[in-house]
Protein backbone atom coordinates (compact mmCIF):
# COMPACT_ATOMS: atom_id res chain seq x y z
CA UNK A 1 0.00 0.00 0.00
CA UNK A 2 1.46 3.34 -1.00
CA UNK A 3 -1.39 5.85 -1.04
CA UNK A 4 -2.26 7.89 2.06
CA UNK A 5 -4.67 6.31 4.50
CA UNK A 6 -7.18 8.60 6.16
CA UNK A 7 -9.53 6.11 7.78
CA UNK A 8 -9.57 4.49 11.18
CA UNK A 9 -6.91 1.96 10.19
CA UNK A 10 -4.33 4.71 9.88
CA UNK A 11 -4.64 5.49 13.57
CA UNK A 12 -3.24 2.13 14.59
CA UNK A 13 -1.28 1.02 11.53
CA UNK A 14 2.15 1.56 13.05
CA UNK A 15 1.26 -0.40 16.19
CA UNK A 16 -1.50 -2.95 15.70
CA UNK A 17 -0.71 -4.04 12.12
CA UNK A 18 2.36 -5.82 13.44
CA UNK A 19 0.33 -7.70 16.02
CA UNK A 20 -2.50 -8.52 13.63
CA UNK A 21 -0.16 -9.94 11.00
CA UNK A 22 1.65 -12.08 13.56
CA UNK A 23 -1.50 -13.46 15.18
CA UNK A 24 -1.50 -16.82 13.36
CA UNK A 25 2.20 -17.39 13.99
CA UNK A 26 1.88 -16.53 17.65
CA UNK A 27 -1.00 -18.90 18.28
CA UNK A 28 0.52 -21.96 16.58
CA UNK A 29 1.17 -24.66 19.14
CA UNK A 30 -0.96 -23.16 21.94
CA UNK A 31 -4.63 -23.37 22.73
CA UNK A 32 -6.60 -20.19 22.18
CA UNK A 33 -8.64 -20.66 25.32
CA UNK A 34 -5.65 -21.26 27.57
CA UNK A 35 -3.81 -18.36 25.95
CA UNK A 36 -6.65 -15.94 26.65
CA UNK A 37 -6.84 -17.19 30.24
CA UNK A 38 -3.11 -16.72 30.69
CA UNK A 39 -3.33 -13.19 29.32
CA UNK A 40 -5.89 -12.01 31.86
CA UNK A 41 -3.47 -11.40 34.79
CA UNK A 42 -1.54 -8.96 32.59
CA UNK A 43 -4.64 -7.25 31.24
CA UNK A 44 -5.86 -6.77 34.81
CA UNK A 45 -2.94 -4.38 35.34
CA UNK A 46 -4.02 -2.20 32.41
CA UNK A 47 -6.17 0.83 33.15
CA UNK A 48 -9.78 -0.03 32.29
CA UNK A 49 -10.09 2.87 29.85
CA UNK A 50 -7.03 1.67 27.90
CA UNK A 51 -8.06 -1.96 27.41
CA UNK A 52 -8.62 -2.95 23.78
CA UNK A 53 -8.84 -6.32 21.96
CA UNK A 54 -5.43 -5.55 20.46
CA UNK A 55 -3.83 -6.28 23.83
CA UNK A 56 -4.74 -9.96 23.47
CA UNK A 57 -2.56 -10.28 20.39
CA UNK A 58 0.65 -12.27 20.96
CA UNK A 59 3.34 -9.80 19.94
CA UNK A 60 5.69 -11.38 22.45
CA UNK A 61 5.42 -14.73 20.67
CA UNK A 62 6.26 -13.50 17.19
CA UNK A 63 9.85 -14.49 16.23
CA UNK A 64 12.11 -11.43 15.79
CA UNK A 65 12.91 -12.33 12.16
CA UNK A 66 9.22 -12.44 11.31
CA UNK A 67 8.64 -9.22 13.24
CA UNK A 68 11.27 -7.42 11.16
CA UNK A 69 9.70 -8.76 7.98
CA UNK A 70 6.31 -7.48 9.06
CA UNK A 71 7.72 -4.11 10.04
CA UNK A 72 9.32 -3.86 6.62
CA UNK A 73 5.89 -4.33 5.05
CA UNK A 74 4.27 -1.81 7.39
CA UNK A 75 6.99 0.74 6.60
CA UNK A 76 5.53 1.08 3.10
CA UNK A 77 2.31 2.56 4.47
CA UNK A 78 2.20 6.31 4.03
CA UNK A 79 -0.26 7.02 6.83
CA UNK A 80 -1.61 10.56 6.80
CA UNK A 81 -4.43 11.41 9.18
CA UNK A 82 -6.94 14.21 8.88
CA UNK A 83 -7.12 17.08 11.33
CA UNK A 84 -10.02 19.45 11.99
CA UNK A 85 -7.74 22.23 13.24
CA UNK A 86 -7.39 25.45 11.24
CA UNK A 87 -3.82 24.92 10.10
CA UNK A 88 -1.89 24.94 6.86
CA UNK A 89 0.14 21.77 6.23
CA UNK A 90 2.70 21.47 3.48
CA UNK A 91 5.81 19.45 2.71
CA UNK A 92 8.99 21.51 2.62
CA UNK A 93 12.51 20.56 1.57
CA UNK A 94 15.87 22.07 2.31
CA UNK A 95 19.46 21.46 3.41
CA UNK A 96 21.45 21.58 6.60
CA UNK A 97 23.23 24.96 6.43
CA UNK A 98 26.36 23.38 7.90
CA UNK A 99 27.01 20.42 5.63
CA UNK A 100 24.32 20.57 2.94
CA UNK A 101 22.55 17.40 4.10
CA UNK A 102 19.06 17.35 2.50
CA UNK A 103 15.79 17.02 4.37
CA UNK A 104 12.04 16.76 3.86
CA UNK A 105 9.53 17.74 6.53
CA UNK A 106 5.88 18.51 7.10
CA UNK A 107 5.43 22.13 8.12
CA UNK A 108 2.32 22.86 10.19
CA UNK A 109 1.33 26.51 10.60
CA UNK A 110 -1.81 27.89 12.29
CA UNK A 111 -3.67 29.94 9.67
CA UNK A 112 -3.91 32.88 12.02
CA UNK A 113 -0.12 33.07 11.93
CA UNK A 114 0.04 32.62 8.18
CA UNK A 115 -2.53 35.40 7.75
CA UNK A 116 -0.83 37.78 10.19
CA UNK A 117 0.30 41.15 8.90
CA UNK A 118 3.84 41.04 7.60
CA UNK A 119 4.53 44.64 8.64
CA UNK A 120 4.44 43.67 12.32
CA UNK A 121 6.05 40.25 12.53
CA UNK A 122 6.15 38.59 15.92
CA UNK A 123 8.84 36.03 16.52
CA UNK A 124 7.23 32.98 18.12
CA UNK A 125 8.39 29.57 19.38
CA UNK A 126 8.59 26.50 17.17
CA UNK A 127 8.89 22.75 17.62
CA UNK A 128 10.61 19.99 15.67
CA UNK A 129 8.71 16.69 16.11
CA UNK A 130 10.50 13.39 15.39
CA UNK A 131 8.03 10.52 14.95
CA UNK A 132 8.28 7.04 16.45
CA UNK A 133 8.32 3.56 14.93
CA UNK A 134 11.30 1.64 16.31
CA UNK A 135 13.60 3.31 13.74
CA UNK A 136 11.81 0.99 11.29
CA UNK A 137 8.35 2.34 10.46
CA UNK A 138 6.20 5.45 10.75
CA UNK A 139 5.59 8.71 8.92
CA UNK A 140 5.26 12.31 10.12
CA UNK A 141 1.78 12.57 8.57
CA UNK A 142 0.47 10.03 11.09
CA UNK A 143 0.97 12.72 13.74
CA UNK A 144 -0.82 15.53 11.89
CA UNK A 145 -3.81 15.59 14.32
CA UNK A 146 -1.59 15.81 17.40
CA UNK A 147 0.83 18.32 15.91
CA UNK A 148 -1.99 20.42 14.47
CA UNK A 149 -3.61 20.52 17.91
CA UNK A 150 -0.42 21.67 19.60
CA UNK A 151 0.34 24.21 16.86
CA UNK A 152 -3.19 25.62 16.98
CA UNK A 153 -3.47 25.71 20.77
CA UNK A 154 -0.12 27.43 21.27
CA UNK A 155 0.12 29.47 18.08
CA UNK A 156 3.44 28.01 16.96
CA UNK A 157 4.96 26.38 13.89
CA UNK A 158 5.83 22.69 13.92
CA UNK A 159 8.24 20.86 11.64
CA UNK A 160 7.96 17.06 11.42
CA UNK A 161 10.87 15.46 9.52
CA UNK A 162 10.68 12.44 7.26
CA UNK A 163 13.66 10.18 7.80
CA UNK A 164 15.26 7.03 6.43
CA UNK A 165 14.54 3.75 8.21
CA UNK A 166 17.10 1.34 9.64
CA UNK A 167 16.16 -1.49 7.28
CA UNK A 168 17.72 0.48 4.43
CA UNK A 169 19.92 3.05 6.16
CA UNK A 170 21.01 2.37 9.78
CA UNK A 171 22.32 4.92 12.27
CA UNK A 172 23.17 7.75 11.83
CA UNK A 173 20.98 8.21 8.74
CA UNK A 174 17.78 9.12 10.59
CA UNK A 175 19.64 11.35 13.04
CA UNK A 176 21.26 13.23 10.15
CA UNK A 177 17.88 13.70 8.46
CA UNK A 178 16.24 15.09 11.59
CA UNK A 179 19.21 17.21 12.61
CA UNK A 180 19.20 18.87 9.19
CA UNK A 181 15.65 20.09 9.84
CA UNK A 182 16.58 21.55 13.21
CA UNK A 183 19.61 23.36 11.83
CA UNK A 184 17.60 24.75 8.90
CA UNK A 185 14.91 26.05 11.25
CA UNK A 186 17.52 27.61 13.52
CA UNK A 187 19.41 29.23 10.66
CA UNK A 188 16.25 30.61 9.01
CA UNK A 189 14.33 31.31 12.20
CA UNK A 190 13.83 35.07 11.81
CA UNK A 191 12.69 34.74 8.18
CA UNK A 192 10.24 32.08 9.33
CA UNK A 193 8.89 34.31 12.11
CA UNK A 194 10.50 32.09 14.75
CA UNK A 195 12.45 33.09 17.82
CA UNK A 196 15.73 31.13 17.51
CA UNK A 197 16.02 31.07 21.31
CA UNK A 198 12.66 29.32 21.72
CA UNK A 199 12.86 26.16 19.63
CA UNK A 200 11.89 22.78 21.10
CA UNK A 201 12.65 19.26 19.91
CA UNK A 202 10.15 16.56 20.87
CA UNK A 203 9.27 13.02 19.83
CA UNK A 204 7.75 9.71 20.84
CA UNK A 205 9.17 6.17 21.15
CA UNK A 206 12.15 5.83 18.78
CA UNK A 207 11.41 9.43 17.82
CA UNK A 208 11.91 10.33 21.48
CA UNK A 209 15.35 8.76 21.33
CA UNK A 210 16.01 10.64 18.10
CA UNK A 211 14.91 13.90 19.72
CA UNK A 212 17.32 13.33 22.61
CA UNK A 213 20.16 12.46 20.22
CA UNK A 214 19.48 15.48 18.02
CA UNK A 215 19.52 17.74 21.08
CA UNK A 216 22.81 16.24 22.31
CA UNK A 217 24.40 16.83 18.92
CA UNK A 218 23.05 20.37 18.83
CA UNK A 219 24.64 21.06 22.22
CA UNK A 220 28.00 19.73 21.06
CA UNK A 221 27.82 21.74 17.82
CA UNK A 222 27.01 24.96 19.67
CA UNK A 223 23.36 25.19 18.58
CA UNK A 224 21.37 24.35 21.75
CA UNK A 225 17.58 24.30 21.91
CA UNK A 226 15.18 25.54 24.57
CA UNK A 227 13.14 22.46 25.48
CA UNK A 228 13.07 18.69 25.21
CA UNK A 229 9.77 16.75 25.24
CA UNK A 230 9.90 12.95 25.23
CA UNK A 231 6.90 10.63 24.98
CA UNK A 232 7.73 7.05 26.11
CA UNK A 233 11.22 7.43 24.58
CA UNK A 234 13.50 4.65 23.27
CA UNK A 235 16.78 5.73 24.87
CA UNK A 236 18.85 2.67 25.75
CA UNK A 237 20.30 0.15 23.28
CA UNK A 238 20.44 -2.34 26.13
CA UNK A 239 16.84 -1.75 27.14
CA UNK A 240 14.74 -4.85 27.78
CA UNK A 241 17.69 -7.25 27.59
CA UNK A 242 17.08 -8.51 31.13
CA UNK A 243 13.30 -8.44 30.99
CA UNK A 244 12.95 -12.06 29.87
CA UNK A 245 14.90 -13.21 32.94
CA UNK A 246 12.65 -11.18 35.20
CA UNK A 247 9.54 -12.59 33.57
CA UNK A 248 10.84 -16.16 33.89
CA UNK A 249 11.53 -15.70 37.58
CA UNK A 250 8.28 -13.99 38.47
CA UNK A 251 5.71 -15.61 40.72
CA UNK A 252 2.56 -16.83 39.08
CA UNK A 253 0.69 -14.97 41.79
CA UNK A 254 2.31 -11.67 40.88
CA UNK A 255 2.95 -11.44 37.13
CA UNK A 256 4.36 -8.25 35.66
CA UNK A 257 2.72 -6.68 32.63
CA UNK A 258 5.60 -4.33 31.87
CA UNK A 259 6.80 -4.87 28.32
CA UNK A 260 4.06 -7.42 27.60
CA UNK A 261 2.06 -5.28 25.18
CA UNK A 262 2.64 -3.78 21.71
CA UNK A 263 6.44 -3.28 21.87
CA UNK A 264 8.14 -6.20 23.61
CA UNK A 265 11.70 -7.06 24.58
CA UNK A 266 12.16 -9.31 21.54
CA UNK A 267 10.99 -6.62 19.12
CA UNK A 268 13.17 -4.06 20.84
CA UNK A 269 16.32 -6.19 20.70
CA UNK A 270 15.77 -6.97 17.01
CA UNK A 271 15.18 -3.32 16.18
CA UNK A 272 18.34 -2.17 17.94
CA UNK A 273 20.42 -4.82 16.16
CA UNK A 274 19.15 -3.66 12.79
CA UNK A 275 19.72 -0.01 13.76
CA UNK A 276 23.19 -0.30 15.34
CA UNK A 277 24.54 -3.69 14.26
CA UNK A 278 24.51 -7.20 15.68
CA UNK A 279 27.37 -6.49 18.10
CA UNK A 280 26.12 -3.14 19.40
CA UNK A 281 25.78 -4.37 23.01
CA UNK A 282 29.44 -5.39 23.14
CA UNK A 283 31.18 -2.33 21.74
CA UNK A 284 31.46 1.39 22.30
CA UNK A 285 28.84 3.27 20.33
CA UNK A 286 29.08 6.47 18.37
CA UNK A 287 27.76 9.61 20.10
CA UNK A 288 23.98 10.12 20.07
CA UNK A 289 23.18 6.50 19.14
CA UNK A 290 21.94 5.59 22.62
CA UNK A 291 21.15 8.89 24.41
CA UNK A 292 20.84 7.42 27.92
CA UNK A 293 24.54 6.58 27.89
CA UNK A 294 25.87 10.07 27.18
CA UNK A 295 28.55 10.67 29.79
CA UNK A 296 27.72 14.31 30.57
CA UNK A 297 24.12 15.51 30.45
CA UNK A 298 24.90 19.01 31.70
CA UNK A 299 23.57 21.65 29.35
CA UNK A 300 20.50 19.64 28.38
CA UNK A 301 17.47 21.95 28.13
CA UNK A 302 14.47 21.66 30.47
CA UNK A 303 12.91 18.26 29.85
CA UNK A 304 9.44 16.74 30.07
CA UNK A 305 9.00 12.94 29.92
CA UNK A 306 5.63 11.17 29.83
CA UNK A 307 5.32 7.36 29.91
CA UNK A 308 3.08 4.53 31.10
CA UNK A 309 4.26 2.33 33.95
CA UNK A 310 3.62 -0.81 31.86
CA UNK A 311 5.84 0.42 29.03
CA UNK A 312 8.97 -1.58 28.18
CA UNK A 313 10.87 1.74 28.21
CA UNK A 314 9.78 2.82 31.69
CA UNK A 315 13.02 1.95 33.50
CA UNK A 316 15.28 3.64 30.93
CA UNK A 317 13.07 6.73 30.80
CA UNK A 318 13.13 7.00 34.59
CA UNK A 319 16.90 6.47 34.64
CA UNK A 320 17.32 9.24 32.06
CA UNK A 321 15.18 11.60 34.15
CA UNK A 322 17.27 10.86 37.25
CA UNK A 323 20.53 11.43 35.40
CA UNK A 324 19.22 14.72 34.02
CA UNK A 325 18.18 15.83 37.50
CA UNK A 326 21.59 14.89 38.91
CA UNK A 327 23.18 16.97 36.13
CA UNK A 328 21.22 20.03 37.23
CA UNK A 329 18.62 19.90 34.47
CA UNK A 330 15.03 20.91 35.14
CA UNK A 331 13.04 17.75 34.49
CA UNK A 332 9.43 16.66 34.87
CA UNK A 333 8.68 12.94 34.81
CA UNK A 334 5.01 12.03 34.42
CA UNK A 335 3.83 8.43 34.91
CA UNK A 336 0.55 7.16 33.49
CA UNK A 337 -0.67 4.27 35.63
CA UNK A 338 -1.81 1.17 33.82
CA UNK A 339 -0.62 2.47 30.45
CA UNK A 340 1.36 0.50 27.88
CA UNK A 341 3.50 1.59 24.93
CA UNK A 342 1.54 3.60 22.37
CA UNK A 343 -1.61 3.74 24.50
CA UNK A 344 -2.57 7.15 23.11
CA UNK A 345 -2.84 5.68 19.60
CA UNK A 346 -4.75 2.52 20.51
CA UNK A 347 -7.17 4.32 22.86
CA UNK A 348 -7.15 7.93 21.62
CA UNK A 349 -10.41 8.89 23.33
CA UNK A 350 -9.27 7.77 26.78
CA UNK A 351 -8.71 10.41 29.43
CA UNK A 352 -5.07 9.39 29.83
CA UNK A 353 -4.44 9.70 26.09
CA UNK A 354 -5.85 13.20 25.99
CA UNK A 355 -3.95 14.12 29.15
CA UNK A 356 -0.67 13.00 27.58
CA UNK A 357 -0.90 15.61 24.81
CA UNK A 358 -2.36 18.24 27.15
CA UNK A 359 0.54 17.83 29.60
CA UNK A 360 3.11 18.07 26.81
CA UNK A 361 1.35 21.18 25.50
CA UNK A 362 1.39 22.76 28.95
CA UNK A 363 5.09 22.00 29.34
CA UNK A 364 5.81 23.61 25.97
CA UNK A 365 3.85 26.69 27.01
CA UNK A 366 5.64 26.86 30.34
CA UNK A 367 9.14 26.76 28.89
CA UNK A 368 8.64 28.54 25.55
CA UNK A 369 5.94 31.13 26.23
CA UNK A 370 6.11 32.06 29.92
CA UNK A 371 7.87 35.37 30.43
Amino acid sequence: MTKPHRDKFARTAALSAVALTGLVSGLIGIGLRSYVKGRKPYLAQVSSELRTPTLYLPNHLVPPALMLLILGMVSRIDAIRDTDRDVDIQVIEGHNPDDGHPFSARQIVPRRLADAKEDQPELRPAMVWTHGGGHLIGTPGFYDPQNAQIADDLGMKIFAPSYRKASKAPFPADLDDCYAVLRWVQENAVDLGIDPERIAVCGDSAGGGLAAGVIQRAIDDGHPVAFQGLVYPMLDHRGGLNLDDAVAAESELKPTARGRFIWTAGSNAAAWKLYLGQDHADRELAPYASPLHRADLAGTPPTWIGIGDLDLFYDEAEAFARRLYDAGVKVEFLTFRGAYHGFDHLAPKAKASKQLIEELTQALHKHLFAQ
